[in-house]
């Protein structure tokens, strides 16, 4: 096998395993961190049968989760506090 060769195999490998990674790690959206992210201490059924709560209510919810071991980026914070609140707004 030429140097070339090694290096496009090695090349894409390191694809695949960025591409499978990525698919483990769970989506950036919305509804993807919600699973991903909540679902590690308590069901999502929990989240979803919450009641209709303003933006800043979920904003305090999260910050509690987050006291409690929670571990997101302030990305994906404010991804799921607009998708929470998007989908569960104030009634």
């Amino acid at each position: 096998m030429t140097h070339r060769s090694r290096t496009a195999v090695v090349l894409a490998f390191l694809v695949i395993v960025t591409v499978a990674l990525g698919a483990c790690s769970g989506g950036t959206d919305g509804p993807s961190l919600v699973q991903s992210r909540c679902d590690t201490c308590h069901s999502v059924d929990w989240v979803t049968s919450a009641s209709s709560s303003a933006r800043a209510d979920w904003e305090g919810t999260v910050a509690r989760m987050e006291v409690k071991g929670l571990q997101v980026t302030d990305e994906e914070r404010a991804t799921i506090i607009d998708h929470l609140n998007a989908t569960y707004p104030p009634e």
